[in-house]
């Protein structure tokens, strides 16, 4: 999903994020409304005194656009809100940066559907309020929003986390702010503030509008945290002095460890250097505590010392609203069997019965047929007159009898309770192959060189007509195969087992506001990085075990490709192991200092994620605690299933072998998925190859 976006004004903030946007791919800049000529732009955002110079190139295409980076940018030079066409130009969410409309009568006034507002309203009782790290779960949908002050945004996450540690009685700040463009640079005759004089050499008492807009985030501490502000003479990089009182005795070190594991550890970081303010030029992160400038003043009395970039950090927190508020806002109907009419049409349906053999070739289990049920049955009833249902069986070479869809025969007879013809030819079926109503199953589709490979048969065309495709096959939907991406019709669906699919992936992303928490078992840490990248983003906890942690304690890099997101990640820290698994296994309290790899999870482990398990809405589980199929290496994993079966949450078993193993059990889970690689790249990349969606 590109977002596109558009920025009005074009000073600190507005520069500092149209820097960052254009090393995002996942962001299109439409448009930017600023004083410059195009002939100007390419100095302006390569110099900069305070954040380096950089080297874009612009292109001039001509007195209107310019290209950077491959992106074509309309450049406007207008202050009249209803002369700039930001909707024509493509622009969907647009950052005000100007300063200068500060409510939701004069953001409305923007021809564009969403407004985010880089400064505190004036009509708070209007324009919603957001910071992320504190209240951006809460968003829902609303066209206008603030993102407060730059302030703010050091302070709230901060306070958010602290309360989540312990309960604060009350609090004071003084924030010690970089100078801005608003300021004098030397004395000027405007006696009614301060601000007058000169920031060149002199401190100045300010005042500070983060008191109101903290009651405004966190209405729990509602007239408990007041403060002021002061400016000094340097040209960016803030602290924040904030002086904490809790309600019961609160140890600064031990408050400071469970601030790094706190629910947003890229937004509130913990620096144990002992920096000054220009150390922290650049840092995204809004809230940097300085690990030596705590103090504890009294048991439960505690001075912080909190440093943010107010440019570059504040830009960073607008941009992760901006992709908050596309994630809930995007168009993600999908078109599904409940939008399409059947009667009187011929409907070609791809199913996945890719089902386990026993030793005699028999079906041993026929799960997928029967989660196929629903959708065949559904079209059915609806009045269709043909219904072709295709299917890969297997990994055949060629034409291999073994992987005849054939076995398939008599279950769908069973099942559908009426004759279902073979088309022997598969994907190369011809009409007059299909003269009668009724259904039909084809040859395996893999029995096709093409079906795998479609670049040898780019212009394939089924040799008959179908009025409707329907994907059925959730667990092949991040394949381009022919079957499966291929084959065009004037309508074009997925089937219930596929939306649910997708629904219940959604739930796992955070789209729904449910609390979620991930358990990611198994192995192969290496493939799992871009999925816990993505649920880093969007899940609450994640809790890693199984072979991962083995692999994270030999290469600990692994584990930093995947902190920097919103999620609190929970390493499974004891187990059972030994040298081999053949060996007798041997309990180890400290995964990260054991001799010999854990082939299970451990005590305090399982204890620790029952914690968080009963607290979840959502539990995602994909990958295994343990070797299952070893009669003592299991434990762990089965005690799982068996705490997820009591927990009040809603269970989603992430597919392949997770499911195969919870298949075993009697359990009655929210959702079992029939596709573990399709979950996990769409939890990925969040949509699918094969996924319709309406235009």
């Amino acid at each position: 999903m590109v977002v596109s976006v558009g920025i009005n004004g074009f000073g600190r903030i507005g520069k500092g994020t149209f820097l960052q946007l254009l090393e995002l791919q996942e962001f299109a800049i439409c448009a930017i409304n600023t004083k410059l000529s195009v002939h100007s732009l390419e100095k302006y955002i390569n110099t900069d005194s305070v954040h380096g110079n950089r080297n874009h190139k612009v292109e001039i295409v001509d007195e209107q656009n310019v290209i950077i980076k491959g992106r074509k940018i309309r450049v406007m030079n207008e202050r009249d809100p209803a002369n700039l066409p930001y909707r024509a130009l493509g622009v969907e969410y647009l950052f005000e940066c100007t300063g200068a409309f500060l409510t939701t009568e004069k953001l409305s006034k923007f021809d564009v559907e969403y407004v985010i507002l880089s400064a505190p309203p004036k009509d708070m009782d209007t324009t919603p309020m957001y910071c992320y790290g504190v209240n951006d779960r809460d968003y829902a949908g609303a066209k206008i929003i603030s993102i407060a002050s730059c302030t703010t945004n050091c302070i709230a996450p901060f306070l958010a986390a602290a309360q989540s540690i312990g309960s604060i009685v009350d609090g004071n700040f003084i924030t010690v702010h970089a100078a801005t463009a608003s300021q004098s640079i030397v004395d000027v005759a405007f006696d009614k503030v301060r601000t007058n004089r000169s920031i060149f050499n002199n401190i100045i008492p300010h005042t500070t509008g983060a008191s109101k807009t903290i009651d405004w985030l966190l209405p729990e501490l509602k007239g408990k945290i007041k403060g002021t502000s002061i400016r000094v003479p340097v040209s960016n990089v803030s602290m924040v002095d904030l002086n904490l009182k809790f309600n019961a005795p609160m140890d600064k070190d031990a408050f400071l460890e469970k601030l790094k594991t706190c629910k947003y550890p890229h937004v509130v970081d913990v620096n144990h250097n002992k920096g000054v303010s220009s150390d922290f030029i650049g840092i995204t992160s809004p809230s940097i505590v300085d690990y030596h400038g705590a103090i504890q003043l009294s048991e439960d009395h505690i001075k912080f010392c909190l440093w943010y970039d107010n440019e570059w950090s504040f830009c960073t927190q607008m941009i992760h609203m901006c992709r908050t508020m596309a994630e809930v806002n995007a168009p993600r109907r999908i078109r599904s069997i409940r939008d399409v009419e059947f009667n009187q049409k011929s409907v070609f349906v791809r199913v996945d019965f890719n089902c386990p053999q026993n030793a005699d070739g028999s079906v041993a289990d026929d799960f997928r047929i029967r989660a196929a049920l629903p959708t065949l049955n559904s079209i059915l009833k609806d009045g269709a007159t043909k219904v072709i249902i295709a299917t890969h069986f297997g990994r055949p070479k060629a034409s291999e009898p073994e992987f005849s869809t054939k076995l398939f025969l008599p279950h769908l007879t069973k099942f559908l309770n009426r004759e279902i013809k073979f088309l022997p030819s598969g994907l190369e079926t011809t009409a007059e192959e299909i003269t009668e109503d009724g259904v039909y199953l084809m040859e395996n589709t893999r029995f096709h060189d093409f079906e795998t490979k479609p670049d040898k048969r780019p212009d394939f065309k089924l040799a008959f007509p179908v009025d409707v495709y329907c994907n059925e096959a959730f667990s092949c939907s991040h394949r381009a195969h022919t079957s499966i991406t291929g084959i065009k019709a004037p309508l074009m669906c997925v089937g219930h087992q596929v939306l649910r699919e997708v629904l219940c992936m959604d739930r796992i992303l955070g789209r729904a506001g449910d609390k979620v928490v991930a358990v990611i078992g198994g192995s192969k840490m290496e493939d799992k990085i871009p999925m816990l990248q993505s649920l880093n983003q969007r899940v609450d906890v994640i809790f890693i075990g199984g072979n991962n942690v083995n692999a994270i304690f030999k290469d600990p890099s692994l584990l930093d490709q995947v902190r920097g997101g919103r999620a609190e990640i929970v390493l499974l820290e004891d187990g059972f192991g030994n040298t081999t698994p053949s060996d007798a296994p041997q309990y180890a309290d400290n995964a990260g200092t054991s001799s010999f790899p854990l082939y299970d999870a451990g005590p305090v482990g399982l204890n620790k994620l029952a914690f968080w398990v009963n607290k979840a809405d959502v539990i995602f589980w994909n990958g295994a605690l343990g070797i299952t199929e070893h009669p003592f290496y299991k434990n762990g994993s089965e005690s799982l299933l068996h705490l997820l079966k009591q927990c009040p949450g809603d269970v989603v078993i992430g597919g392949g072998d997770t499911a195969g193993f919870v298949s075993n059990y009697d359990t009655d889970f929210y959702h079992v998925s029939t596709g573990g690689g399709a979950s996990i790249d769409y939890i990925t990349k969040q949509t699918l190859v094969g996924i319709t969606y309406y235009d």
